[in-house]
């Protein structure tokens, strides 16, 4: 083993000790790779911080500063009158809730979808007079498990982060702009429903009915909120806004489709957005803050440097030996079983970074299409319902409605084995290794 093997494995290594321990925020822990692969000479500045004008980053920046634009419209607060209506049995309530959950699922992740959804189901349940049990868990799984299907907001540029990570590793790119969205349909076609009925079924009423004090606190939250994310635009703005929005998400497919730059319609679309007001320069740049852009730039180098000093092939090697040569399929329901797993206890981000690479690197290395592999750790890791622990969006809905460690288990258990029986049919058909 090499210096320079010897340090890329102990920093591929500290990363994932520092994000699993939960001891260290994980964009924090990312930017620690090119600054230790840097300083120690295995890779240069611009091998190092080479992530920083990745075209990935670029396109996830401005498509943060496009979703802020949408986010600032009214859509949400007229959605959040008109949908529930008095007598509505707990289904209707809870497909009334869905709604502006799918929306917010486009443009923020599921912890800010729930956290501006509480004060909205205890508002409705104060007023229908249902307990919260019935709905804050069904509504939580349900923004986990929408959020990321369509590939707006940031997980525009997931695609090509992906390929990225496989090109630098020494293999070719197999991500388009819709592999990740293909890969989740039959989830949301059987697994969405599931929880608007099966979830709302077997939650429990735990007479936690929110009293008027409860209601009048939740109406002021909900005010709070709609005064941060509702339309502070005119009615030519938020017009002006949908079709900046429109354009810019047709651009984005079109350029796909044609095996264009993806990036550029989006950042014309931040550009115009900004040009005509909708957002402030400082709006717009405290949007392209996400830590998701820093983890993107810290975890690319990793896989550049795993390429250039051969460690990829001493993992590999390592990995196959634990494996006993299983067949390709069998080592993708293994890591999907492992992620899924792992984020019950561990955050789903966590997990995902720390074995997305390690997949790539796996299937570079034995001639695998590394789409399968890679969407095995991405999908086990969303795979995040049975305990509290597993994702903030399942703790907040978890906390808020009361339930006991049993009831969570209960309730959420046949979410994971849907899914997992899902994942395990569906991806090798229309995503096969070899």
């Amino acid at each position: 083993m090499t210096r320079e093997i010897f340090i890329v494995l102990c920093a591929f290594l500290l990363f994932v000790v520092l994000i699993l321990s939960g001891k260290v925020q994980i964009h924090v822990a990312a930017l620690a790779i090119p600054i230790i692969l840097e300083i120690t000479g295995v890779l240069t500045f611009a091998e190092a911080w080479g992530g920083l004008t990745n075209s990935s980053v670029v396109m996830m920046a401005s498509m943060f500063v496009v979703g802020t634009a949408v986010g600032k419209t009214s859509l949400l607060s007229k959605m959040s009158k008109t949908l529930i209506k008095p007598g509505s049995s707990d289904f209707k309530i809870m497909l009334g809730l869905c709604v502006p959950a799918l929306f917010l699922g486009c443009f923020t992740n599921a912890t800010a979808s729930m956290t501006i959804m509480v004060p909205l189901i205890t508002a409705v349940c104060a007023e229908h007079k249902r307990p919260l049990s019935k709905f804050m868990l069904p509504v939580a799984a349900f923004c986990q498990t929408w959020v990321g299907f369509l590939p707006t907001g940031g997980n525009a540029a997931g695609y090509i982060t992906s390929n990225t990570i496989i090109e630098n590793l020494g293999g070719t790119g197999t991500f388009t702009y819709f592999t990740s969205m293909i890969s989740r349909i039959p989830v949301q076609l059987i697994l969405l429903p599931l929880i608007c009925w099966l979830c709302v079924k077997l939650a429990p009423d735990l007479g936690n009915i929110p009293s008027a004090e409860d209601r009048e606190e939740a109406n002021n939250q909900a005010a709070a909120n709609a005064k941060k994310y509702a339309s502070k635009l005119s009615p030519s703005q938020e017009k002006l806004t949908l079709v900046i929005f429109g354009l810019t998400v047709l651009g984005i497919v079109v350029c796909a489709l044609n095996h264009i730059n993806t990036w550029y319609p989006s950042v014309v679309g931040a550009m115009l957005l900004v040009l005509c007001g909708v957002l402030s320069d400082k709006e717009a740049i405290a949007a392209m803050g996400s830590p998701v852009i820093f983890i993107t730039v810290g975890t690319l180098p990793l896989a550049t440097a795993l390429k250039t000093t051969g460690a990829d092939v001493l993992l590999a090697e390592g990995f196959n030996k634990m494996t006993g040569n299983m067949p390709p399929i069998m080592i993708m329901i293994c890591m999907y079983l492992i992620c899924m797993i792992m984020t019950q206890f561990v955050s789903r981000m966590a997990v995902s970074s720390a074995f997305r690479t390690l997949a790539a690197l796996i299937a570079v290395q034995n001639g695998y299409d590394p789409r399968a592999l890679m969407l095995a750790v991405t999908e086990g890791a969303n795979n995040a319902y049975c305990t509290p622990m597993a994702e903030p969006a399942i703790t907040i809905g978890s906390e808020k409605g009361g339930y006991s460690m049993w009831e969570h288990f209960k309730m959420t258990l046949p979410l994971m084995i849907v899914d997992t029986l899902i994942f395990i049919i569906y991806i090798p058909l229309v995503f096969p290794l070899k």
